[in-house]
């Protein structure tokens, strides 16, 4: 069940597993909040709290922006996620159908997380 510790800590083992060394945070979050489940060695000195809530805002924002984008391809079925590839990393965000709780992630820039693998991890969070 999402939300559960036991998911949170499911997802963030086995993102840990299949990323080694990769995964710098994981995070569940809604409209109304969000909840650090896992952020790698250093990253909380490289983002303050305003810029976690900055981020937080920006997912939550997206999420809202997904009924267009599911009118516009119409023929791909609902949004599910959304992945940005930057430089030095990857971050990406998933919801479930219900729309009640996100899954985020980010990994390093060497890793390689094969889109349709990290979202079967993250559809094995949802369950």
């Amino acid at each position: 069940m999402p939300g559960s510790e036991t998911s949170q800590g499911s997802v963030v083992s086995e993102l840990r597993e299949r990323y080694p060394g990769s995964v710098r945070a994981v995070a569940t979050y809604d409209q109304d909040s969000y909840s650090l489940q896992y952020s790698a060695e250093g990253i909380d000195d490289e983002y303050s709290p305003e810029d976690i809530e900055s981020i937080y805002d920006d997912v939550v924002l997206q999420d809202v922006g997904s009924v267009f984008h599911e009118t516009l391809f119409h023929e791909m079925g609902d949004v599910r996620g959304k992945i940005r590839i930057f430089e030095n990393g990857t971050v990406a965000h998933f919801w479930p159908t219900d729309d009640e709780e996100g899954l985020f992630v980010s990994l390093d820039g060497d890793a390689d997380p094969g889109i349709r693998t990290l979202y079967g991890i993250a559809e094995g969070y949802y369950g």
